[in-house]
């Protein structure tokens, strides 16, 4: 296996199309008039505040409104779409195995050799149109996709976009897509057929509004993870994809952490001592039922739940796929992306026992020079540090958080190696670790066999218009660009 691993795909010509095609697929499914599309800009930005800084405002869900459902069509789903087929190309799922009779045999719920796909809060069905879309060696093959929501109307303006999609882009697509209505402790008892994959695109988020209506997100976290174990095929996976934010990432670590057997631990405004529920002590005694393949190096305790840590997983896919329309829209609303944030997990169902030891992030016994080396995945973007050569990046390793200096030209998201060193970072409290070869007395403009001059030479023309601007809210791996300053400067943690 060499390094570095990209995360992130760049998209195919296929996905290109399909994002182009999607705005003109939505004015079919719901048109605008003149007034409406006049008004998109300000409705998408005030969509955009509900779902994020004002959510609390958001008394009831946005599928209500017309006016707010038209924006989520035309601006969430498209950058959800962006993010999505950027990120799945790359991870660990296995395609389905094309079958003699795939395109004459009929294809009933339940057949045990379906390979069936089952959606959990699909909105739109966003999942099933990105996957569809990013994933040739899926789409080419028999696929049941189960998709449900608690809200019907949005569900079906997700099957009759993608029903439209495919009769534009690939008719000869054997996909089938169910949807129903059914809420998410409903759902999974309503379905016929052993899922090889289960999908929650932007669910968790959804889930804590709910703790603060009185339902505990701890027994909610322990009932999905358990139906499901129970549901999945053997070796079937799991993905979960949030937005980016601090509630996000912080989200996708409690529902890993509790996947692989460890009790959510209390919030800092919790009593330490405070006893689990019941619910959640069940879950935490049947350890090992899932096993993580991404995006973490390593089984250890997530180290972003670590007390006093304020930093949080999360990645940054590249925007550049994105539409005209899109980025002219946003652009209108005042909502401009130079790339789309979010954090995942993906887990498959492990029903072999395993040690407290197995799947820990060392990959080698040593380099050249013998030194241990740890599998790290970078977490944010590059930064400037005035004792480090070049600029740094924050990593999650097994041994927790790491500062890997001389890391400009890691791609966002990363999977590499690094060598740990006997020190750590007085700011952050993180270890220093270093990539084989370079030290941290390497310069950033050093030649990289694995790399083009010519793209070094474009890190260090475009370096000087990346800067973090670390805020009361922001943490180590923040990685938000700001074109308007002139350096990046180290996130601040706390």
């Amino acid at each position: 296996m060499s390094f570095p691993q990209a995360l992130f795909s760049t998209p195919s010509a296929f996905v290109r199309r399909g994002l182009d095609a999607l705005a003109r697929t939505v004015d079919q499914v719901m048109p605008l008039t003149g007034a409406r599309r006049r008004d998109a800009p300000d409705a998408c930005r005030e969509l955009s505040a509900l779902l994020t800084s004002r959510r609390d405002e958001l008394a009831r869900p946005y599928w209500t409104s017309p006016r707010l459902t038209s924006a989520y069509l035309r601006y969430v789903l498209p950058w959800n779409l962006v993010r999505l087929t950027a990120l799945l190309p790359g991870l660990p799922l296995d395609a389905p195995r094309p079958a003699a009779d795939e395109k004459t045999a009929p294809r009933q719920g339940g057949n045990p050799d379906e390979f069936l796909v089952f959606d959990l809060g699909s909105g739109p069905c966003t999942f099933p149109l990105a996957l569809w879309l990013a994933r040739p060696d899926w789409r080419r093959r028999a696929v049941t996709v189960a998709a449900t929501d608690s809200a019907p109307h949005i569900l079906d303006l997700g099957r009759r976009i993608f029903e439209a999609l495919r009769a534009e882009l690939d008719p000869a697509s054997p996909w089938i897509l169910r949807t129903w209505r059914a809420p998410l402790h409903a759902a999974p008892g309503q379905l016929r057929g052993r899922p090889r994959l289960i999908t929650l695109g932007n669910v968790l988020n959804e889930l804590e509004e709910r703790e603060r209506r009185g339902t505990s997100l701890r027994d909610t976290l322990a009932t999905l993870l358990d139906n499901m174990a129970g549901l999945l095929a053997p070796g079937g996976r799991v993905l979960a994809v949030e937005p980016g934010t601090r509630q996000g990432g912080r989200l996708i670590s409690t529902l890993r952490d509790m996947a692989l057997g460890r009790g959510m631990e209390p919030d800092e405004d919790e009593e330490p001592d405070m006893p689990l529920s019941a619910a959640n002590q069940a879950w935490d005694g049947n350890a090992h039922r899932f096993r993580v393949l991404a995006p973490c190096p390593h089984h250890e305790p997530c180290p972003m739940l670590a007390r006093g840590v304020k930093a949080w997983c999360h990645v940054h896919a590249p925007a550049g796929a994105a539409p005209g329309a899109l980025t002219e829209l946003s652009r209108a609303a005042g909502l401009s992306k130079e790339s789309v944030s979010l954090s995942f997990l993906c887990l498959e169902r492990d029903g072999t026992a395993r040690s407290a030891a197995a799947g820990r992030g060392a990959v080698s016994a040593g380099g050249a020079d013998g030194s241990p080396r740890l599998r790290a995945r970078v977490i944010s973007d590059a930064f400037v540090l005035p004792d480090m050569p070049g600029r740094a990046r924050y990593a999650c390793t097994e041994q927790g958080l790491a500062l890997i200096p001389d890391a400009a030209f890691l791609p966002p998201g990363a999977l590499c190696e690094v060598c740990p060193e006997p020190r750590t970072d007085a700011k952050s409290g993180a270890r220093i670790m270093t990539l084989p070869g370079r030290g941290t007395g390497a310069d950033d403009q050093t030649a990289r066999p694995d790399a083009p001059r010519g793209r070094l030479r474009e890190e260090s023309r475009t370096a000087g218009r990346k800067r973090h601007t670390p805020t009361r809210a922001s943490s180590a791996p923040s990685g938000r660009n700001d074109a308007r300053q002139p350096r990046p400067r180290r996130p601040r943690p706390r």
